[in-house]
């Protein structure tokens, strides 16, 4: 397994020491295991604002559908009273 070297702030890794006692695992695995969870949450985001973003161009579509279907509607009532 590859190895790594990270700089930090003294008070952040004092924090990690303490939480890693605390869970009873090691640094290595305390980072591993928050990358993981950071990376998924990550593309978790970015499936969501994709989903977002097309079910907004999908609302344009559709609007601009049922406009068209009105107008032709119109149209057509325009046409049974005219």
């Amino acid at each position: 397994m590859p190895k790594v070297m990270v700089t930090m702030p003294d008070g952040l890794l004092e924090e990690v020491d303490l939480t890693t006692r605390e869970l009873k695992t090691t640094r290595s695995q305390f980072f591993r295991d928050a990358l993981i969870q950071y990376l998924e949450n990550y593309k978790k985001k970015k499936t969501e604002s994709l989903m977002a973003e097309g079910y907004r161009e999908m609302a344009d579509e559709d609007l601009a559908d049922a406009q068209g279907f009105l107008g032709v509607l119109g149209s057509l009532e325009e046409e049974e009273n005219g």
